[in-house]
């Protein structure tokens, strides 16, 4: 069986360290938009990447405010990541790239209730690598599925849960932090 992965000259570890890298810049994405880091998630695009969200298509500026006024409407949301294909060529500094997702958002109904709008996409990807950085250039989510539940029962938490929240405040950015 040959791998095909690869359609420049380089070494396996050199593919190996370039699709690292671009899972890490997908990783991040994920964390930016669950933690509300709006600027964590400006940093895995390049400043003229561009994002096809559904509801908005056009540059990562307009993105980045486009996704501030999403989120807001959400209580939480986590977005997980599974089979990730990255096809590299690392002559050419390019990248290709599709990951599944499943995206859950926690929100407040019309009734006042709790309930939970989830969705299957595929992040479709082509990142540049520029000065040994990978980056976002361009994105396009497929949306493959959705629905929007009621949540049943009892939501509230008991006391000593250490709570996850939508800011640089959450315990992630000072776990990162302690020396």
């Amino acid at each position: 069986m040959t791998d095909d992965r690869q359609s420049s000259s380089g070494s396996d570890v050199d593919l190996l360290m370039a699709e690292r890298a671009v899972s890490r810049v997908l990783h991040a994405y994920s964390r930016g938009v669950d933690r509300l880091d709006l600027e964590a998630v400006r940093g895995c695009y390049w400043p003229e990447g561009t994002d096809d969200h559904g509801d908005y298509r056009g540059g990562v500026d307009g993105f980045i405010e486009f996704l501030g006024h999403t989120l807001a409407r959400f209580d939480a949301t986590n977005h997980f990541l599974a089979n990730i294909l990255i096809d590299v060529d690392l002559e050419a500094g390019v990248a290709r790239s599709e990951t599944y997702t499943v995206a859950y958002h926690r929100y407040t109904r019309r009734d006042g209730r709790p309930g939970d709008m989830v969705a299957g996409l595929r992040y479709v990807d082509r990142f540049e690598r520029r000065s040994g950085e990978w980056r976002i250039a361009a994105r396009v989510c497929a949306f493959d599925w959705w629905r929007s539940d009621p949540v049943a029962g009892d939501v509230s938490w008991g006391a000593g849960f250490v709570r996850g929240v939508r800011s640089q405040a959450d315990i992630v950015y000072h776990i990162l932090e302690a020396g």
